[in-house]
Parts: structure tokens; C-alpha cells; sequence
């Protein structure tokens, strides 16, 4: 979007959130393995609800957001399908 962004505050609607990274019991893993983790958004009244160290159970749906800086081999920048196949001279007209 080439056009000047503005937020139209009286139509806007704003939440408390929260980002935890949540890790499986480590009594759940079998020696020499390494704990799982995910990260987890929380809302609204479940913000700041628990600390590091509280064993928690999660109801919720799972969107899965890909993290496009890993979907990268290493030394090569991530493009957009819209550039792909195209030189870098076709890619910057």
C-alpha cells in the first residue's frame, strides 16, 4: 500500500493481549529429548493470569503463523511469490 496510513481511532477497538512461549512438563519427555514449545496469544481478562513455572491447561482454536524469516535457506533472503522467478533487474521494475 503506497498510501498515507491513518488509524481511525473512534471506529478502532483495542484489547490487551499477551505472547507466552508455553514448553511441555519436562517430566512428560523422555531422557535426551528436549521439551517441545509453542507460543500461545492470550486476551482480554487472560492477560498477565499466570507466571513462569504455573503448569496451565489451554482451551482455544490453533492458527498456525508461519515465521518467514525460517522458511529462508541459510544465506538467502525470503521473497515474495510475486518476485519469484524473475532476475533481479525484472524484480526491481
Amino acid at each position: 500500500n503506497r498510501r498515507e496510513f491513518l488509524l481511525d481511532l473512534p471506529s478502532s477497538t483495542f484489547c490487551d493481549w499477551q505472547k507466552l512461549r508455553v514448553q511441555e512438563n519436562s517430566s512428560d519427555v523422555p531422557p535426551g529429548c528436549m521439551p517441545r514449545s509453542m507460543d500461545v496469544i492470550v486476551r482480554n481478562e487472560m492477560v498477565e493470569r499466570c507466571k513462569a513455572g504455573d503448569s496451565v491447561v489451554f482451551v482455544g482454536s490453533l492458527v498456525v503463523i508461519p515465521d518467514g524469516s525460517a522458511l529462508a535457506r541459510a544465506g538467502e533472503a525470503p521473497q515474495s511469490s510475486k518476485n519469484m522467478g524473475r532476475t533481479d533487474n525484472e524484480a526491481r521494475t
